[in-house]
């Protein structure tokens, strides 16, 4: 399948799985004493990745950079 939305572009490079990735993102969260929950949606979708964040293909266990899972 190819992807059209949040993985468009994105490819294991070694197995070839286009279906779901593990990769490290930054949340913002609201802390109280009680606990944490993404944030409101006045701060976006409460978080976000980019080309330098750790990617790791479940399928192979690859793991890289999201950069190095764009397809050429």
């Amino acid at each position: 399948m190819t992807n059209t939305n949040c993985l468009e572009g994105i490819r294991c490079p070694q197995c070839g799985n286009e279906d779901r990735f593990m990769i490290a993102a930054k949340v913002i969260v609201e802390v109280t004493d009680d606990g944490a929950d993404i944030a409101s949606p006045q701060y976006g979708n409460g978080y976000e990745w980019d080309d330098a964040s750790y990617c790791r293909c479940p399928e192979c266990d690859r793991e890289g950079t999201l950069k190095e899972f764009h397809v050429t």
